[in-house]
């Protein structure tokens, strides 16, 4: 579902349960006082300036950033979560137009395959 469909308090909780699997595994501990800001600032952000992802997206972009950042000594922040957010959202437009059998393997989980969704296209091939 998209984030602009998720109403603000279930994001909230959303973001507060990816914010401290994050943490776990970055293997870094802060206070519940972070943790409740954070989760606040994180449903914000996603709801202004990453509304037509999904929130499935966006625990990709965390997954994803968690295991392929670089610098070990980096810190969760607001910052660190816009580099990951906006990397996988590039990573999707720039995958959008390839067939799913083509796309990058980290978006496969967005694949329609066995979903019971069905194309408008695959509806022309029938009645040919």
């Amino acid at each position: 579902m998209e984030i602009k469909k998720i109403h603000i308090q279930e994001l909230t909780i959303n973001c507060n349960d990816l914010l401290f699997k994050t943490l776990v595994e970055l293997g870094q501990s802060k206070g519940e006082q972070w943790l409740i800001a954070m989760s606040h600032s994180l449903a914000n952000d996603l709801k202004k300036d990453f509304k037509n992802l999904t929130f499935e997206d966006i625990v990709h972009a965390f997954r994803n950033g968690v295991r392929n950042t670089d610098d070990v000594r980096f810190v969760l922040n607001v910052q660190t979560y816009y580099i990951w957010i906006k990397k996988h959202r590039q990573l999707i437009w720039n995958e959008s137009s390839k067939e799913p059998e083509h796309q990058d393997k980290r978006l496969q989980y967005r694949s329609r395959n066995g979903t019971g969704m069905e194309s408008i296209s695959n509806n022309i091939k029938k009645l040919k």
